[in-house]
């Protein structure tokens, strides 16, 4: 082999080194995994409402409900802290859970009327401190009735004396009219005197007044006036209770 021919070879050689260096290594295939998500099975919740009586239903949610469901659905209210606010429909006695058509349901509180008893009572003012039918400044002891806490216009009061009689005397001319004892009138001013000399002395009088509602027959109240005698023919105001 001559040394042109050797030279040749050597290129050839290296040319075909250099082609396999500069070849293009195609990288790994890297596996894929291909993940099929699972079927989503939506569950339809059954009827929560259902229910025979109230007793079958409860409040929800926990804090401040507003609506009611079946025992069956009752929240887990174990630990859950409320703020003590009256908010939902069904705080602080606002309604309650009942059974409307066999379904659980909130049943609003009805508005409740007090039935408020207001104290009533009758007091007596008489006048003057000492009377005698010798007096003609007066026809006998005055007395007027104050009706507490109640219409004396719908009233009716009793009167009754242990001695004497009741009288009416005023506007508009003043005529001095006997009424008698007991007697029963509206509350209007009545008058007391005596004409006979009592049996016993020592016994005081007693004019009792009573009210009574004419519409119910309830008592209003009672009050009395005590006189004491004063000799034979003269009274002295005592006490009224």
């Amino acid at each position: 082999m001559d040394k042109n021919t050797f030279i040749i070879l050597l290129l050839c050689i290296a040319a075909v080194l250099l082609a396999g260096c500069t070849q293009n290594t195609s990288p790994p295939v890297a596996a894929v995994t291909t993940t099929i998500p699972p079927t989503t099975v939506t569950t339809v919740p059954g009827d929560t409402q259902t229910c025979t009586t109230a007793a079958d239903c409860v409040p929800t949610p926990c804090c401040h409900p507003t609506s009611c469901v079946s025992k069956a659905e009752k929240p887990d209210c174990n630990g859950v802290m409320c703020t003590t606010s009256c908010e939902g429909s069904l705080d602080c006695g606002a309604g309650s859970c009942g059974c409307t058509n066999g379904r659980c349901s909130v049943v609003l509180a009805q508005p409740t009327t007090l039935s408020v008893i207001t104290k009533t009572s009758v007091t007596l003012t008489a006048s003057p401190q000492r009377y005698s039918p010798m007096m003609s400044s007066t026809p006998g002891i005055k007395i007027t009735v104050d009706a507490n806490g109640f219409n004396a216009a719908r009233s009716r009061f009793a009167w009754s004396a242990t001695e004497g009689n009741f009288y009416t005397w005023g506007p508009v001319n003043y005529t001095v009219t006997e009424v008698g004892n007991p007697y029963t009138n509206q509350g209007e001013t009545l008058y007391w005197t005596f004409t006979q000399k009592p049996a016993l002395i020592l016994e005081p009088v007693v004019i009792t007044v009573t009210a009574t509602d004419i519409a119910t027959g309830r008592a209003q109240g009672s009050s009395k006036v005590v006189l004491v005698w004063d000799g034979d023919n003269a009274v002295m105001l005592k006490d009224t209770k």
